[in-house]
């Protein structure tokens, strides 16, 4: 199957979707996959990266910190990877070809017609719930919404299709496989090709080093040294940068992405809290809280 006949199909489908299966062999349909991954790749580093940085000059969005124990890559796979897929394709495309249940309801005339209707209601559906991912009550942030999850609309077009041209399990896995690549591939690459962050002048010396999971088997520690509001030293393993802030300035006075670090910081003289604040802006936006 060329790409040329599968773009065409795909862009028709997203026009006017149809009920309608193809078949070919396991290898075309494997190939079919990785297509639609290239594609939405593509699609996100040309359109979604740079929008969401836009997005984020306008409104801060920031998602949930999982608990350490869930930011294993251990549970990273098992949740993120293949449970949380697994639930989503059955609630938003197991419904989405003509079977022997719903003959027993619905004629193929009717569901024809309505087809296309539950095509766009459960991906629509499918992209705004990831919205629930971020926490910000404002206006502007559900004006945004649709902007703010557009890889979830987007991907939840192309799992539609393919759920409905190749079977239900076919969607599965390439969500599995698109999963995969956002939540463990990427980031591994990134943070293998990424040197510690050193700043070290007359007064201070700060060493971070970022990490993409939590590791069961090493040590978290932290080692906090704060006297008359002024900082002199830092030390923690495996903490998230978050979680930092919150120490020293109080429960989500600050906020920042979601990283695990390992810090060592330290200060003959000490910093006070507003400076230290001012050498972490060097490397990471630390925004006020926005409740």
């Amino acid at each position: 199957m060329s790409t040329k006949y599968i773009a065409i199909d795909f862009f028709n489908f997203l026009k006017k979707p149809n009920d309608r299966q193809i078949e070919i062999s396991t290898k075309d349909k494997i190939i079919l996959l990785f297509k639609f991954l290239l594609f939405e790749l593509v699609l996100t580093c040309i359109i979604v990266i740079p929008l969401d940085y836009f997005i984020n000059r306008l409104i801060k969005v920031k998602s949930e910190s999982l608990d350490y124990k869930q930011n294993t890559i251990y549970m990273v796979f098992i949740l993120i990877v293949l449970l949380v897929p697994f639930i989503e394709e059955v609630i938003f495309r197991l419904v989405l070809r003509y079977n022997s249940i719903f003959k027993r309801i619905i004629i193929r005339d009717k569901w024809d017609r309505l087809f296309p209707w539950l095509i766009y209601a459960f991906s629509i559906a499918f992209g705004l719930v990831h919205a629930g991912n971020y926490f910000n009550n404002s206006p502007t942030f559900f004006l945004l919404s649709p902007l703010i999850v557009l890889s979830q609309l987007s991907g939840a077009f192309v799992i539609s299709f393919i759920r409905v041209r190749l079977n239900f399990y076919y969607g599965f896995l390439y969500h599995v496989l698109w999963n995969f690549i956002a939540a463990i591939l990427i980031p591994t690459i990134m943070i293998l090709f990424a040197n510690p962050y050193i700043d070290k002048t007359a007064n201070y010396t700060l060493n971070i080093e970022e990490k993409v999971f939590f590791h069961m088997n090493e040590t978290q520690t932290t080692s906090l040294d704060l006297r008359n509001d002024k900082i002199y030293k830092i030390e923690t393993t495996q903490l998230y940068l978050q979680d930092i802030l919150n120490l020293i300035y109080g429960k989500d006075k600050y906020y920042v992405d979601e990283i695990i670090i390992n810090m060592k910081f330290s200060s003959k003289n000490g910093l006070s809290k507003e400076e230290f604040k001012r050498v972490l802006e060097k490397e990471y936006e630390i925004e006020p809280s926005f409740d």
